[in-house]
Protein backbone atom coordinates (compact mmCIF):
# COMPACT_ATOMS: atom_id res chain seq x y z
CA UNK A 1 0.00 0.00 0.00
CA UNK A 2 1.42 3.36 -1.01
CA UNK A 3 0.32 6.86 -0.05
CA UNK A 4 0.69 10.12 -1.91
CA UNK A 5 1.93 11.92 1.20
CA UNK A 6 4.19 10.69 4.02
CA UNK A 7 2.28 9.01 6.83
CA UNK A 8 1.91 10.64 10.22
CA UNK A 9 3.57 8.71 13.06
CA UNK A 10 2.25 9.16 16.62
CA UNK A 11 3.85 7.55 19.66
CA UNK A 12 1.14 7.67 22.31
CA UNK A 13 3.15 7.78 25.55
CA UNK A 14 1.87 8.21 29.10
CA UNK A 15 4.16 11.20 29.71
CA UNK A 16 4.85 12.60 26.24
CA UNK A 17 3.30 12.47 22.80
CA UNK A 18 5.79 12.20 19.94
CA UNK A 19 4.44 13.10 16.49
CA UNK A 20 5.90 13.65 13.05
CA UNK A 21 6.14 12.36 9.50
CA UNK A 22 7.42 9.02 8.24
CA UNK A 23 9.81 10.80 5.86
CA UNK A 24 11.73 12.35 8.79
CA UNK A 25 14.29 10.93 11.21
CA UNK A 26 13.00 12.83 14.25
CA UNK A 27 9.56 13.83 15.57
CA UNK A 28 8.30 17.26 14.59
CA UNK A 29 6.64 17.71 17.98
CA UNK A 30 7.09 16.31 21.48
CA UNK A 31 4.73 17.53 24.20
CA UNK A 32 3.19 16.41 27.48
CA UNK A 33 0.19 14.06 27.32
CA UNK A 34 -1.93 16.43 29.39
CA UNK A 35 -5.16 18.39 28.98
CA UNK A 36 -5.91 21.34 31.28
CA UNK A 37 -9.16 23.12 31.99
CA UNK A 38 -9.86 26.18 34.17
CA UNK A 39 -10.08 25.42 37.87
CA UNK A 40 -13.39 27.12 38.65
CA UNK A 41 -13.42 25.75 42.18
CA UNK A 42 -10.56 28.09 43.06
CA UNK A 43 -12.05 31.08 41.26
CA UNK A 44 -9.15 31.48 38.86
CA UNK A 45 -11.38 32.10 35.86
CA UNK A 46 -14.82 33.52 35.25
CA UNK A 47 -17.41 30.99 34.17
CA UNK A 48 -17.85 32.75 30.83
CA UNK A 49 -14.35 31.70 29.76
CA UNK A 50 -13.78 28.05 29.01
CA UNK A 51 -10.42 27.52 27.39
CA UNK A 52 -8.81 24.13 27.04
CA UNK A 53 -5.02 23.89 27.14
CA UNK A 54 -3.02 20.98 25.81
CA UNK A 55 0.47 19.70 26.48
CA UNK A 56 3.17 22.04 27.73
CA UNK A 57 0.77 25.01 27.61
CA UNK A 58 -1.37 23.26 30.22
CA UNK A 59 1.61 22.42 32.42
CA UNK A 60 2.82 26.04 32.35
CA UNK A 61 -0.55 27.14 33.81
CA UNK A 62 -0.66 24.47 36.49
CA UNK A 63 -1.72 26.96 39.21
CA UNK A 64 -4.91 27.86 37.35
CA UNK A 65 -5.90 24.61 35.67
CA UNK A 66 -7.14 21.16 36.53
CA UNK A 67 -4.87 18.78 34.66
CA UNK A 68 -5.95 15.44 33.25
CA UNK A 69 -3.70 12.66 31.96
CA UNK A 70 -5.66 10.71 29.35
CA UNK A 71 -3.03 7.95 29.28
CA UNK A 72 -2.08 6.16 32.50
CA UNK A 73 0.20 3.12 32.68
CA UNK A 74 0.04 2.96 28.91
CA UNK A 75 -3.76 2.68 28.78
CA UNK A 76 -6.13 5.35 27.49
CA UNK A 77 -8.42 6.24 30.40
CA UNK A 78 -10.04 9.47 29.18
CA UNK A 79 -11.15 9.22 25.56
CA UNK A 80 -12.52 12.75 25.11
CA UNK A 81 -9.21 14.27 26.15
CA UNK A 82 -7.26 11.76 24.08
CA UNK A 83 -9.27 12.78 21.03
CA UNK A 84 -8.53 16.44 21.77
CA UNK A 85 -4.82 15.68 21.85
CA UNK A 86 -4.91 13.83 18.53
CA UNK A 87 -6.86 16.71 16.98
CA UNK A 88 -4.21 19.08 18.38
CA UNK A 89 -1.45 16.95 16.84
CA UNK A 90 -2.82 17.35 13.32
CA UNK A 91 -4.07 20.92 13.31
CA UNK A 92 -1.72 22.70 15.73
CA UNK A 93 1.52 20.72 15.82
CA UNK A 94 1.85 19.17 12.36
CA UNK A 95 -0.49 21.61 10.58
CA UNK A 96 -1.93 18.99 8.22
CA UNK A 97 -5.44 17.72 7.58
CA UNK A 98 -5.93 14.19 8.97
CA UNK A 99 -8.00 13.12 5.95
CA UNK A 100 -4.84 13.55 3.83
CA UNK A 101 -2.56 11.32 5.92
CA UNK A 102 -2.31 7.66 6.80
CA UNK A 103 -1.32 7.14 10.44
CA UNK A 104 1.00 4.79 12.32
CA UNK A 105 -0.07 4.76 15.98
CA UNK A 106 2.37 3.32 18.53
CA UNK A 107 0.58 1.92 21.57
CA UNK A 108 1.63 0.05 24.68
CA UNK A 109 2.53 -3.59 24.19
CA UNK A 110 -0.35 -4.73 26.39
CA UNK A 111 -3.00 -2.51 24.79
CA UNK A 112 -6.29 -4.51 24.83
CA UNK A 113 -8.24 -5.13 21.64
CA UNK A 114 -11.14 -2.97 22.84
CA UNK A 115 -8.76 0.00 23.04
CA UNK A 116 -7.51 -0.60 19.50
CA UNK A 117 -11.08 -0.76 18.21
CA UNK A 118 -11.91 2.53 19.93
CA UNK A 119 -8.80 4.13 18.41
CA UNK A 120 -9.96 3.01 14.97
CA UNK A 121 -13.41 4.50 15.55
CA UNK A 122 -11.92 7.90 16.41
CA UNK A 123 -9.32 7.97 13.64
CA UNK A 124 -11.71 6.76 10.92
CA UNK A 125 -15.06 8.21 11.98
CA UNK A 126 -14.01 11.49 13.63
CA UNK A 127 -10.61 12.38 12.16
CA UNK A 128 -11.35 10.68 8.81
CA UNK A 129 -7.83 9.38 8.17
CA UNK A 130 -7.55 7.20 5.02
CA UNK A 131 -5.59 4.38 6.69
CA UNK A 132 -4.35 3.37 10.13
CA UNK A 133 -1.77 0.94 11.47
CA UNK A 134 -1.54 0.26 15.21
CA UNK A 135 1.74 -1.28 16.35
CA UNK A 136 3.22 -2.09 19.79
CA UNK A 137 5.87 0.36 20.97
CA UNK A 138 8.15 -2.59 21.79
CA UNK A 139 8.21 -3.84 18.20
CA UNK A 140 8.74 -0.35 16.82
CA UNK A 141 11.59 0.33 19.26
CA UNK A 142 13.45 -2.71 17.92
CA UNK A 143 12.78 -1.56 14.33
CA UNK A 144 13.99 1.92 15.27
CA UNK A 145 17.34 0.47 16.33
CA UNK A 146 17.83 -1.36 13.04
CA UNK A 147 16.80 -4.85 14.17
CA UNK A 148 13.79 -7.13 13.82
CA UNK A 149 14.76 -9.44 16.69
CA UNK A 150 15.76 -8.35 20.18
CA UNK A 151 14.48 -7.37 23.61
CA UNK A 152 12.75 -4.02 23.96
CA UNK A 153 13.35 -2.41 27.35
CA UNK A 154 10.96 0.52 27.59
CA UNK A 155 11.67 2.57 30.70
CA UNK A 156 8.44 4.54 30.65
CA UNK A 157 6.98 7.00 33.11
CA UNK A 158 4.33 4.76 34.71
CA UNK A 159 5.75 1.29 33.99
CA UNK A 160 8.84 -0.40 32.62
CA UNK A 161 8.02 -2.99 29.96
CA UNK A 162 10.44 -5.68 28.81
CA UNK A 163 9.30 -7.41 25.63
CA UNK A 164 11.17 -9.98 23.52
CA UNK A 165 10.59 -9.45 19.79
CA UNK A 166 11.32 -12.10 17.16
CA UNK A 167 11.39 -11.32 13.43
CA UNK A 168 9.17 -8.28 13.85
CA UNK A 169 6.58 -9.85 16.15
CA UNK A 170 6.41 -9.64 19.92
CA UNK A 171 6.66 -12.81 21.99
CA UNK A 172 3.57 -12.01 23.99
CA UNK A 173 3.89 -14.70 26.65
CA UNK A 174 7.38 -13.46 27.58
CA UNK A 175 6.33 -9.85 28.19
CA UNK A 176 7.44 -8.63 31.64
CA UNK A 177 6.41 -5.48 33.49
CA UNK A 178 7.73 -3.75 36.58
CA UNK A 179 6.28 -0.73 38.33
CA UNK A 180 9.81 0.55 38.84
CA UNK A 181 9.68 3.35 36.29
CA UNK A 182 10.11 7.08 35.80
CA UNK A 183 7.41 8.15 38.24
CA UNK A 184 8.96 6.12 41.08
CA UNK A 185 12.39 7.60 40.39
CA UNK A 186 10.83 11.08 40.33
CA UNK A 187 9.05 10.53 43.63
CA UNK A 188 12.20 9.25 45.32
CA UNK A 189 14.24 12.19 44.01
CA UNK A 190 11.58 14.65 45.17
CA UNK A 191 11.48 13.19 48.69
CA UNK A 192 15.27 13.20 48.99
CA UNK A 193 15.52 16.86 47.96
CA UNK A 194 12.67 17.90 50.25
CA UNK A 195 14.32 16.11 53.18
CA UNK A 196 17.27 18.45 52.68
CA UNK A 197 14.88 21.38 52.93
CA UNK A 198 15.00 22.30 49.25
CA UNK A 199 11.94 24.21 48.02
CA UNK A 200 11.13 23.08 44.48
CA UNK A 201 8.45 25.72 43.89
CA UNK A 202 4.96 25.44 42.46
CA UNK A 203 5.88 23.50 39.33
CA UNK A 204 7.63 20.74 41.27
CA UNK A 205 6.97 17.99 38.73
CA UNK A 206 8.65 19.87 35.89
CA UNK A 207 11.67 20.77 38.04
CA UNK A 208 12.09 17.13 39.07
CA UNK A 209 11.90 15.90 35.47
CA UNK A 210 14.54 18.42 34.42
CA UNK A 211 16.83 17.39 37.28
CA UNK A 212 16.41 13.74 36.26
CA UNK A 213 17.44 14.64 32.73
CA UNK A 214 20.42 16.81 33.68
CA UNK A 215 21.85 15.34 36.89
CA UNK A 216 21.23 11.61 37.35
CA UNK A 217 24.01 9.10 36.68
CA UNK A 218 24.65 5.36 37.06
CA UNK A 219 27.99 3.84 38.07
CA UNK A 220 29.28 0.41 37.06
CA UNK A 221 29.33 -0.60 40.71
CA UNK A 222 27.06 0.60 43.51
CA UNK A 223 30.09 1.01 45.76
CA UNK A 224 31.51 3.57 43.33
CA UNK A 225 29.10 6.33 44.34
CA UNK A 226 30.79 9.68 43.98
CA UNK A 227 30.42 11.13 47.46
CA UNK A 228 31.90 14.42 46.26
CA UNK A 229 29.42 14.75 43.39
CA UNK A 230 27.45 17.96 43.33
CA UNK A 231 25.70 19.93 40.66
CA UNK A 232 23.62 23.07 40.63
CA UNK A 233 20.51 22.90 38.49
CA UNK A 234 18.96 26.18 37.37
CA UNK A 235 15.16 26.11 37.14
CA UNK A 236 13.10 28.01 34.58
CA UNK A 237 12.45 30.65 37.28
CA UNK A 238 16.18 31.16 37.77
CA UNK A 239 16.38 29.39 41.14
CA UNK A 240 19.36 27.12 41.85
CA UNK A 241 18.82 23.57 43.16
CA UNK A 242 21.81 21.89 44.78
CA UNK A 243 21.92 18.21 43.76
CA UNK A 244 24.40 15.76 45.26
CA UNK A 245 24.14 12.16 46.52
CA UNK A 246 20.49 11.76 45.50
CA UNK A 247 21.56 11.95 41.83
CA UNK A 248 23.26 8.57 42.25
CA UNK A 249 20.69 7.01 44.59
CA UNK A 250 17.68 7.86 42.42
CA UNK A 251 19.29 6.13 39.44
CA UNK A 252 20.49 3.20 41.57
CA UNK A 253 16.84 2.57 42.44
CA UNK A 254 16.50 0.98 38.98
CA UNK A 255 19.07 -1.68 39.87
CA UNK A 256 18.80 -2.14 43.65
CA UNK A 257 15.40 -0.93 44.84
CA UNK A 258 15.51 -2.77 48.19
CA UNK A 259 18.95 -1.39 49.07
CA UNK A 260 18.10 2.19 48.13
CA UNK A 261 14.72 2.17 49.87
CA UNK A 262 16.16 0.47 52.94
CA UNK A 263 13.38 -2.10 53.02
CA UNK A 264 11.89 -4.99 51.09
CA UNK A 265 9.92 -3.75 48.08
CA UNK A 266 7.89 -5.42 45.35
CA UNK A 267 9.94 -3.69 42.64
CA UNK A 268 11.71 -5.99 40.18
CA UNK A 269 15.26 -4.78 39.41
CA UNK A 270 15.76 -4.02 35.73
CA UNK A 271 18.45 -6.68 35.04
CA UNK A 272 16.21 -9.35 36.58
CA UNK A 273 13.27 -8.23 34.44
CA UNK A 274 15.37 -8.55 31.27
CA UNK A 275 16.69 -12.00 32.17
CA UNK A 276 13.27 -13.26 33.31
CA UNK A 277 11.74 -12.26 29.97
CA UNK A 278 14.51 -13.96 27.99
CA UNK A 279 14.37 -17.18 30.01
CA UNK A 280 10.70 -17.66 29.18
CA UNK A 281 11.65 -17.81 25.48
CA UNK A 282 13.01 -20.90 23.73
CA UNK A 283 16.70 -21.45 24.42
CA UNK A 284 17.65 -21.32 20.73
CA UNK A 285 16.19 -17.81 20.45
CA UNK A 286 18.08 -16.30 23.38
CA UNK A 287 21.43 -15.58 21.65
CA UNK A 288 19.63 -13.48 19.02
CA UNK A 289 17.52 -11.77 21.68
CA UNK A 290 20.56 -10.94 23.82
CA UNK A 291 22.29 -9.54 20.73
CA UNK A 292 19.91 -6.57 20.65
CA UNK A 293 18.67 -5.37 24.04
CA UNK A 294 17.14 -2.07 22.97
CA UNK A 295 16.73 0.72 25.52
CA UNK A 296 13.98 3.28 25.02
CA UNK A 297 12.14 5.83 27.14
CA UNK A 298 13.33 8.87 29.08
CA UNK A 299 15.18 6.98 31.83
CA UNK A 300 17.20 5.12 29.20
CA UNK A 301 19.25 8.28 28.63
CA UNK A 302 20.74 8.34 32.15
CA UNK A 303 24.55 8.29 31.72
CA UNK A 304 26.03 4.91 32.61
CA UNK A 305 22.75 2.96 32.51
CA UNK A 306 23.53 1.19 29.24
CA UNK A 307 26.92 -0.08 30.44
CA UNK A 308 25.65 -1.10 33.88
CA UNK A 309 22.72 -3.06 32.46
CA UNK A 310 25.01 -4.93 30.06
CA UNK A 311 27.38 -5.83 32.89
CA UNK A 312 24.64 -7.06 35.22
CA UNK A 313 22.79 -9.09 32.59
CA UNK A 314 26.06 -10.74 31.57
CA UNK A 315 26.78 -11.55 35.23
CA UNK A 316 23.34 -13.13 35.62
CA UNK A 317 23.44 -15.14 32.39
CA UNK A 318 27.16 -15.73 31.83
CA UNK A 319 26.37 -14.82 28.22
CA UNK A 320 27.67 -11.93 26.09
CA UNK A 321 24.97 -9.33 25.46
CA UNK A 322 24.62 -6.21 23.35
CA UNK A 323 22.72 -3.39 25.02
CA UNK A 324 21.79 -0.68 22.52
CA UNK A 325 21.32 2.85 23.78
CA UNK A 326 20.74 6.15 22.05
CA UNK A 327 21.06 9.83 22.97
CA UNK A 328 17.48 10.08 21.69
CA UNK A 329 16.13 6.97 23.40
CA UNK A 330 12.89 8.80 24.15
CA UNK A 331 12.09 8.78 20.40
CA UNK A 332 13.28 5.28 19.41
CA UNK A 333 9.75 3.84 19.17
CA UNK A 334 8.65 6.84 17.09
CA UNK A 335 11.62 6.34 14.75
CA UNK A 336 10.65 2.68 14.46
CA UNK A 337 7.16 3.77 13.41
CA UNK A 338 8.66 6.01 10.73
CA UNK A 339 10.82 3.10 9.53
CA UNK A 340 7.93 0.65 9.63
CA UNK A 341 5.70 2.90 7.51
CA UNK A 342 8.11 2.59 4.60
CA UNK A 343 8.64 -1.18 4.70
CA UNK A 344 7.21 -3.12 1.72
CA UNK A 345 6.05 -5.93 4.03
CA UNK A 346 4.11 -3.45 6.17
CA UNK A 347 1.42 -2.88 3.55
CA UNK A 348 -0.53 -5.94 4.71
CA UNK A 349 -0.71 -4.47 8.23
CA UNK A 350 -2.72 -1.36 7.34
CA UNK A 351 -6.48 -0.99 7.73
CA UNK A 352 -8.09 1.49 5.36
CA UNK A 353 -11.12 3.62 6.11
CA UNK A 354 -13.06 1.75 3.42
CA UNK A 355 -12.18 -1.61 4.99
CA UNK A 356 -13.22 -0.41 8.43
CA UNK A 357 -16.54 0.86 7.09
CA UNK A 358 -17.16 -2.50 5.42
CA UNK A 359 -15.88 -4.95 8.04
CA UNK A 360 -15.86 -2.95 11.29
CA UNK A 361 -14.11 -4.37 14.33
CA UNK A 362 -13.66 -7.75 12.64
CA UNK A 363 -10.79 -6.47 10.50
CA UNK A 364 -9.25 -4.69 13.50
CA UNK A 365 -9.18 -7.97 15.41
CA UNK A 366 -7.63 -9.66 12.40
CA UNK A 367 -4.92 -7.07 11.65
CA UNK A 368 -3.96 -5.63 15.04
CA UNK A 369 -3.37 -8.71 17.17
Amino acid sequence: MSFEKPAVVIDNGSYNIKAGFACDNHPVSIFRTVVGRPDYLHGSYGRQSYDVYIGDDAVSKIEDLELNKPVEKGRIVHWDNMERIWHHVFYKELKVAPEDRAVVLACTTTSPMEEKIKCCEIFFETLNVPALCIQPQAVLAVYGSGYTTGISVDLGYDTTEVTPVYQGGRIEYAHTETRLAGSQVSEYLKLQLEERGIDLGVNTATVIENIKRDCLYVTKDASMSRSDYEKYHRTADGDMVHVCREAFLAAELIFQPDLVMGQKTDFLPLPDAVVNAALVCDAELRPDLYDAIVLCGGLAMIPGLQERLAMEVENLTQTPVNVIGSPEAYAVAWLGGATFAGLPDAKKMWVTKKQFEEYGEKIVRNKFL
